[in-house]
């Protein structure tokens, strides 16, 4: 009976062993949920009633601000264990999503939702005051190029963030930087120089850039591509062409988008502890002191951020293309017969492109220029003016209007194209694209998206056949066949040049014979905005008693005066790179 009863208690001991060590296993749980730009699966893992992975893998979420924001969301979800956390600023969409997805992967698990949404109590925070050499008042590419520099060149930074995000709108940029580089040009047969570099920046701007600030320009961009790839940015090995760049030479990272540059930035930000990052944090006001701006104070949740900087103070804001009221207000250029009201949308991050650095300016005395100067781009998501889906920038598409009918040359400057579809029914087209730009479903283009899920989430209509295409389209079949050999009749070399003025000048031109066909829709989206703060080939501000203002520097698309009143594709990055780096440079040299 005693051996029977230790068995019993033995068997009974490996049980609630068992059972102990069922109930520690980890389960794992998973969610598919609509995400900005693409259907998004999230996995939770829990174990013992606290979540121990979140993954975000499986998505498609925009490179740099959506993808970044689900790490940032994830971090902060685990970190405290709840799901009142705060979402990453300028990302929110992707933010929410992620948090959604994690909720219903609890309410799986069985677990007390309501101890999960419990708020966490808000730690009290303390104004803070930093001491620096140079401030930089902007995260984007511009800012971010403007900090290394500066440390490069011996400064203690600090870069002030407005979002909970660094990278701005060359986050969600196509990357492209335009510069001369025979080292890539001329394997490719493209004749080119800086001097052509330079005509066509200044005609493209119809002659109202500044010719000293595109001089310098278009002569360091090569040494900004040099200067890049010393901190680790890759670029492919072939230049292509951005829309509206008027010529092959821009510059595309190997990696997707925009964004390419901005994790290289950070990457250097964090193994130089001389460059420091205050995200969140809104300059308010600049710091003048002795006749000199000396520093910034800014908000951050309430409090006072205060930032002294002896050598000097970068601003770095970009433009102010999502300031609705400003955009209308001084809309007297190039654009004045269009209302750019809230019909018509942007591609900048919202939060990113309101001119707060030209209002910073201006209370200094700084002289604020070319204001009217408004660029529009042609590759707006209908209702949103977003820049997504299939991208009107490289070879290998047509644009047609509703009828399926070619109106313009694709290759045009911008300002050029936006106008052409103006006047077409609807102020829309269709960008047409085949098998050649995605070779299939699952391919991953330049910005990390696949034609697949753009279909899936119906932005995008695919055909067998140009008859099929037509017909879901409402095109007529016949004119989007003759659209179709009218560019392939020029891309073959049959003709030179087809009636709209369309050449091919690339072997990197194919014809479009094959399905599948894909066709997006498309409108104009105010996507630059040229008019800025008056700078220097230093990257020193003017005032506006044409005197530089001591101590003030800017860089980027808060600048004015460079792009004349149309920028060129590929030409916004090379400017955010070579003034950024020279105003990083001229600021700590000081």
């Amino acid at each position: 009976m005693k051996k029977i009863a230790l068995f019993l208690c033995a068997a009974a001991l490996l049980a609630g062993a068992a059972t102990a060590a069922k109930k520690a296993q980890s389960q794992t749980y998973s969610k598919t949920i609509s995400g900005h730009n693409a259907p998004m699966t999230v996995s939770v893992t829990v174990s013992n009633g606290k979540i121990t992975d979140i993954d975000y893998s499986k998505n498609l979420e925009t490179i740099g601000v959506g993808k970044k924001a689900l790490e940032t969301v994830a971090d902060r979800i685990i970190e405290n264990q709840s799901l009142a956390v705060d979402v990453v600023t300028g990302a929110s969409i992707s933010s929410r999503s992620l948090i959604a997805a994690v909720r219903d992967c609890l309410v799986q698990s069985g677990a007390d939702i309501k101890k999960w949404t419990k708020p966490k109590k808000a730690k009290q925070l303390k104004d803070e005051t930093y001491d620096t050499d140079v401030l930089v008042i902007g995260g984007g590419g511009a800012g971010l190029a403007a900090a290394i520099s500066a440390e490069q060149n011996g400064a203690k930074v600090i870069v002030m963030e407005k979002i909970g995000l660094l990278g701005g709108s060359t986050n969600v940029s196509e990357g492209a930087l335009n510069a001369v580089d025979p080292k890539r040009q001329v394997p490719q047969g493209i004749t080119d120089s800086v001097e052509t570099f330079y005509n066509a920046t200044m005609t493209g701007g119809h002659n109202t850039g500044t010719p000293s600030l595109v001089r310098y320009m278009t002569s360091n961009a090569y040494p900004a591509v040099e200067w890049l790839e010393s901190i680790g940015v890759q670029f492919k090995d072939k230049v292509g062409s951005a829309t509206g760049s008027l010529g092959q030479r821009s510059h595309y990272p190997k990696t997707p988008s925009g964004n390419s540059y901005i994790r290289v930035f950070e990457a250097y930000a964090a193994k130089h502890p001389n460059l420091t990052v205050i995200m969140n944090t809104k300059a308010i006001s600049l710091i003048k002191k002795d006749g000199r701006v000396s520093g910034a104070i800014g908000e951050n949740g309430g409090r006072k951020i205060t930032v002294n900087a002896s050598k000097g103070v970068i601003i770095a804001t970009g433009g102010f293309g999502a300031n609705v009221a400003l955009r209308q207000k001084v809309n007297t250029g190039v654009w004045k017969e269009v209302k750019l009201d809230n019909s018509i949308g942007t591609t900048n991050m919202f939060l990113c492109a309101q001119g707060d650095g030209i209002t910073l300016a201006e209370s200094v005395g700084a002289n604020i220029v070319g204001m009217p100067d408004i660029q529009l781009h042609p590759c707006g998501t209908p209702g949103t003016g977003l820049m997504e889906n299939i991208r009107t920038s490289g070879k290998n598409r047509i644009f047609v209007n509703a009828s399926g009918k070619r109106f313009v040359n694709e290759n045009a400057a911008r300002d050029t194209l936006c106008k052409a579809i103006f006047a077409q029914d609807g102020s829309t087209y269709w960008i047409v694209v085949n098998s050649v730009r995605y070779p299939s479903r699952d391919f991953v283009d330049n910005n990390g998206a696949t034609i697949a899920n753009m279909v899936a989430q119906g932005s995008v209509i695919e055909a067998a056949t140009l008859d099929e295409l037509a017909q879901k389209t409402k095109m007529n079949a016949a004119d989007l066949k003759a659209s179709i050999a009218q560019y392939n009749s020029v891309v073959s070399k049959e003709v030179e040049k087809d009636e709209l003025g369309f050449t091919s000048n690339s072997p990197d031109d194919k014809t479009l014979d094959a399905g599948p066909w894909y066709a997006c829709k498309k409108v104009p989206t105010v996507h630059h905005t040229m008019g800025g703060i008056q700078i220097n080939t230093n990257a020193e501000v003017i005032g506006a008693d044409g005197k530089v203002v001591p101590g003030l520097y800017a860089c980027g698309e808060v600048t004015g005066g460079i792009h004349g009143s149309n920028r060129l594709g590929g030409n916004a990055i090379a400017d955010c790179m070579v003034f950024g780096k020279t105003a990083g440079k001229s600021a700590a040299s000081r």
